[in-house]
């Protein structure tokens, strides 16, 4: 009786196998063979281990996928149950703890937060009414390239320029005060190279606390900004729209901005389970980062 007792308690409890992987070093985890080129790296793993291989950095647990079949599987056939996401020290600070449209995990504020970016937002007539904006942008950027010729360039530096001057009226629209939109671009940027820094915190979560690399502190700093900046624009925005008629306002031949449109909602019943100040922040720093986030 008591082996059968013992068996059943061992099997229940055992854990489903991992998938294989490559001997980690303990406390660091793998850490220390990272290379520079994870890409290359995690290739060569998948040849040796197969499609799916795990390995540890610090203290959590990771699982890379490497072929089309499981990424398919992860991110269509079983979204629901790899939706949510580890938050990092840097994406906790900027977005309230994940309450953002990127972050925030697979609950009602992220269908809430969707719903105003797919049906609002990035729909076929607000898109078609700020084309004009785009082919604007990238005509000037021809020309700046083409009146540097025989000059070294950095066309990456060009084009983050564009994107970020597009972005920034999807955002906010034309911005009359052009200080306020330089502000902003280079409090998305910052964002974008804090985002960028590795952090042990994010490994070894013990450390969190004591904040060793500053990154905790210094996102903080930009989030105090990013807030005032935001905030701005939005008494600015409340009173311009005050000194316009009702038509003006809601002209909806004219492109909506996503300023524009969070405003126009803030008094609908359907979104007044979000707390509309955290949504619209939220809402607006998700775009700011998506929009200047910059390859090297």
């Amino acid at each position: 009786m008591l082996a059968v007792l013992w068996y059943k308690f061992t099997n229940s409890s055992t854990k489903p196998p991992l998938p294989p992987g490559p001997r980690s070093l303990p406390i660091v985890g793998y850490l220390p063979f990272l290379g520079p080129n994870l890409h290359t790296q995690f290739t060569n793993m998948a040849h040796k281990y197969g499609p799916i291989f795990k390995f540890h950095l610090g203290s959590k647990l990771h699982v890379i996928i490497n072929s089309l079949e499981l990424a398919k599987a992860v991110v269509r056939d079983h979204d629901e149950i790899f939706a949510n996401r580890s938050l990092t020290v840097a994406a906790s600070v900027i977005t309230y703890g994940g309450q953002d449209f990127v972050w925030s995990d697979n609950n009602s504020n992220w269908h809430n937060l969707r719903r105003i970016f797919v049906h609002e937002a990035i729909n076929n007539k607000n898109l078609e009414a700020c084309s004009y904006f785009r082919r604007d942008e990238i005509r000037n950027t021809i020309k700046n390239v083409f009146s540097k010729i025989g000059t070294p360039i950095d066309i990456s530096d060009i084009a983050f320029v564009t994107q970020t001057n597009v972005i920034t009226s999807l955002i906010c629209g034309n911005t009359s005060d052009s200080h306020l939109g330089s502000e902003l671009q280079m409090v998305a940027w910052n964002i974008v190279e804090i985002y960028g820094r590795p952090d042990l915190s994010d490994f070894f979560p013990i450390l969190a606390r004591f904040d060793l690399q500053r990154v905790e502190r210094d996102m903080k700093k930009q989030l105090h900004r990013l807030d005032r900046i935001i905030e701005t624009m939005i008494q600015n925005r409340i009173k311009a729209n005050s000194e316009m008629s009702h038509e003006e306002v809601g002209d909806h031949g004219m492109m909506k901005d996503f300023l524009q449109i969070l405003l126009d909602l803030r008094n609908q019943e359907d979104v007044n389970s979000l707390n509309i100040t955290n949504m619209r922040k939220a809402f607006l720093q998700v775009n700011v980062r998506i929009g200047y986030k910059r390859t090297y």
